[in-house]
């Protein structure tokens, strides 16, 4: 597991039930003065990044929601996202849109074919 730097660890805690985005920012500045809002912004991301964090609309309100060590072990992902990535790339430009008609069309034609063969 990667360190949580000690902003990292306030902002889990802040978020273990939910917290609306802003008075997490708000929160976290009161505890932390020198804090600069890029700062802040890079912790929360880098949380993310980690999937410890996560953001949902609530209502019209973005909220923030941590997710604890033993929820992050039971929702590892079974492959690498990595991998996913190179996978979806090389299909990228391959797929193309078929009409339905089109492909009942050809098949009804292909079937014609085989049936034609087979009895001769």
């Amino acid at each position: 597991m990667i360190q949580l730097t000690e902003i990292q660890i306030l902002i889990m805690r802040l978020a273990e039930g939910g917290i609306i985005a802003a008075a997490l920012q708000r929160e976290v500045m009161r505890l932390h003065s020198t804090l600069t809002d890029s700062k802040y912004l890079c912790e929360v991301m880098s949380l993310q990044d980690q999937r410890r964090l996560v953001g949902n609309e609530i209502t019209g309100v973005w909220v923030f929601t941590s997710i604890s060590d033993q929820d992050l072990k039971s929702n590892e992902l079974e492959y690498s996202p990595k991998f996913a990535e190179m996978i979806i790339a090389a299909d990228c430009g391959e797929w193309h849109e078929i009409d339905a008609d089109d492909m009942i069309a050809k098949l009804d034609e292909m079937l014609l074919k085989a049936r034609a063969r087979k009895g001769t």
